[in-house]
Parts: C-alpha cells; sequence; structure tokens
C-alpha cells in the first residue's frame, strides 16, 4: 500500500519507529529520496523494510 505522497506505508511506519533514519532520509536530496522509494516498493517482508530503515539510520551516522 502506498500513501499519497508516494511514500510505502511501511517506509513510512519504519522511518517514523526511527528517529536517525528519519533524520537520515529527510537530509538525502530528491534523486537519493526517490531510489530509497522504489527500493521500499520491491521489499517483500516486514524484516526487509526493518533492515531498509536500519541501512537509512547507518547512511546518517556515515555523514
Amino acid at each position: 500500500m502506498i500513501k499519497e505522497d508516494g511514500l510505502p506505508l511501511g517506509l513510512g511506519f519504519g522511518l517514523a519507529m526511527n528517529e536517525e533514519a528519519m533524520t537520515s532520509f529527510a537530509s538525502m536530496n530528491d534523486a537519493e529520496k526517490k531510489q530509497v522509494i522504489e527500493v521500499a516498493r520491491g521489499v517483500a517482508s516486514k524484516e526487509e523494510m526493518q533492515e531498509l530503515v536500519s541501512n537509512i539510520a547507518q547512511l546518517g551516522q556515515q555523514k
């Protein structure tokens, strides 16, 4: 399921639950956000989404 703004619900929920991932995602440029959204659309399980959100948080820590 996809929210009206194009953000998959699982990604939105995952970001809402992980402040570091939310901050990292918010600091991305539009092209990076689109890439993350496309990856999220291909996620097939809750565990994969959690891993994606964790990876987003780690990217923010590297900057």
